[in-house]
């Protein structure tokens, strides 16, 4: 634009509104549509891998529907199941690191200061139940695809194997 000046072709006004209206309007409006579009997706997938037997039975086991992005003014509402097993808060929810097939249950822990050795011993043995550590937290994974859990019982008898193994690891309820 300063060399528009310096050469003595200056812009006409009608050029200087397209720039603004694009620039102030027409840019956020693009951002908000593809956050819509993405939130779209996951909720089409999320609603999806929560349709799937055993999942679709989990109020059975006392889980019930809980709200996550409520509060927040930067990401839409998403719908996700919320329970209790052992005295351990369990969130359901998609997978956000592997993908809509997978189903995880968060379990929000107390965190405790582990040695690398005591670290990598339960980094195997959580691998076996297809559970992993997070920052505050351990996920445990459930392929909708490959189930080898076919009955609500079998989901609810895992899971709380799974909590009976974090009790004896010494890993408490976060409150």
């Amino acid at each position: 634009m300063s060399v528009a000046y310096m050469t003595g072709n200056v812009p006409n006004g009608q050029l200087l509104l397209y720039v603004l209206i694009v620039a102030c309007i027409g840019i956020p409006v693009l951002i908000m549509l593809l956050g819509y579009l993405i939130w779209q997706v996951n909720h089409k997938g999320r609603l999806k891998a929560f349709a799937k037997t055993p999942f679709d039975q989990v109020d059975k086991i006392g889980f019930f529907k809980t709200h996550t992005g409520d509060t927040s003014k930067w990401s839409f509402t998403d719908e996700i199941k919320e329970g209790n097993i052992n005295g351990f808060t369990l969130r359901m929810d998609m997978s956000k690191e592997k993908g809509q097939r997978f189903i995880e249950f968060d379990i929000p822990v107390e965190w405790k200061k582990l040695d690398n050795g005591e670290f990598n011993r339960l980094t195997e043995e959580f691998k076996h139940y297809n559970a992993e550590f997070r920052i505050g937290s351990i996920a445990k994974h459930y392929d909708t695809r490959q189930q080898t859990i076919q009955t609500i019982s079998d989901l609810k008898r895992d899971l709380e194997l799974f909590t009976a193994l974090l009790i004896k690891e010494g890993f408490e309820a976060k409150s």
